[in-house]
């Protein structure tokens, strides 16, 4: 299950202001990592899973649940680098380095 600090849920509030029932995180896998993208939804899609926290819910597609399972979720106001929310997350894997031969070296077209 993922984790949000008290910050994260305060700013979720704020955001959704009635108007949404919750805000919807979805984990997508590139070649640096894992980017994050999140959205107010009015209802949870079939198959989410749904979390909640007091009064917020948070919406998870079932392939992001599995990579936010353990992951924390705060929110940060840092004014000389921007504010936003940032995960602390265990399953995110390791950046490619140089010797590692780890990002994209190919175009989906040509890997196979």
């Amino acid at each position: 299950m993922m984790n949000l600090t008290d910050k994260a849920i305060d700013v979720i509030r704020e955001v959704c202001n009635g108007e949404f029932q919750g805000l919807r995180i979805m984990v997508n896998k590139g070649c640096s990592g894992f980017s994050y993208n999140m959205g107010l939804e009015e209802a949870a899609a079939e198959g989410d899973q749904v979390l909640e926290f007091s009064d917020v819910k948070v919406f998870l597609d079932p392939g992001s649940a599995l990579w936010l399972t353990g992951a924390t979720m705060d929110y940060v106001d840092n004014s000389s680098m921007g504010s936003g929310f940032v995960f602390d997350n265990p399953n995110q894997p390791p950046a490619p380095t140089a010797t590692s031969g780890g990002g994209c070296s190919c175009g989906i077209k040509t890997c196979g």
